[in-house]
């Protein structure tokens, strides 16, 4: 296990290293707080179904600071849900289900927006027992403002870490959900104070 988690933070960390470059003295930064619900659909490699078409519940939070008018860097959660019917679920009620840390770049100009990230989690039905592992995020939608708040309908595509102690496997879940941001206040430079 202590092998695994090496490896896996072998990536992580240039990736957060890249990421906070961005933040090197920006001149203003807007910081956001965003809550996100919707629907989800997926599929588990361990189920041996393809896209399962029974939705779930998607959930996500995040924290934003838009380090410019287009870069912004996110740090949050998401607990994604989708029912199985086929393969081996068929005449079972199983519910897959993920829960991830998720971490990385938004960028946005006027109405359109778009994020990748890394995930980091595990994914699975209530018998399992997931290791922790690292998947990825991308998502996309258009942002709508009225006043400190922004409405932001998106659609996500995740691929979730699903190994456990047998088995090496992953789940892909696709979510249509809306958001709302709260614009929380601007990050100022250290230097514009003197």
């Amino acid at each position: 296990m202590r092998a695994f988690f090496e490896s896996r933070t072998g990536t992580l960390c240039p990736l957060l290293l890249a990421m906070l470059g961005y933040l090197h003295a920006p001149v203003e930064a807007q910081i956001y707080a965003e809550l996100r619900g919707g629907t989800a659909v997926g599929s588990h490699t361990a189920t041996a179904a393809a896209m399962e078409l029974e939705p779930g519940l998607s959930v996500a939070g995040l924290l934003l600071i838009q380090t410019s008018g287009v870069v912004g860097i996110y740090a949050g959660f998401v607990r994604t849900e989708f029912g199985c019917i086929n393969g081996f679920c068929t005449d079972r009620d199983i519910t897959i289900t993920g829960n991830d840390i998720r971490l990385g770049l938004s960028l946005s100009r006027g109405r359109p927006w778009l994020q990748f990230g890394l995930l980091y989690g595990g994914t699975g039905a209530a018998t399992d027992e997931p290791n922790g592992g690292l998947g990825f995020e991308t998502s996309l939608g258009l942002a709508f403002s009225l006043g400190k708040l922004r409405f932001s309908p998106g659609l996500a595509y995740r691929r979730h870490d699903a190994d456990t102690a047998i088995r090496k496997d992953h789940a892909v879940s696709l979510s249509l959900d809306l958001g709302v941001q709260l614009r929380l206040g601007i990050l100022s430079s250290p230097e514009l104070k003197d």
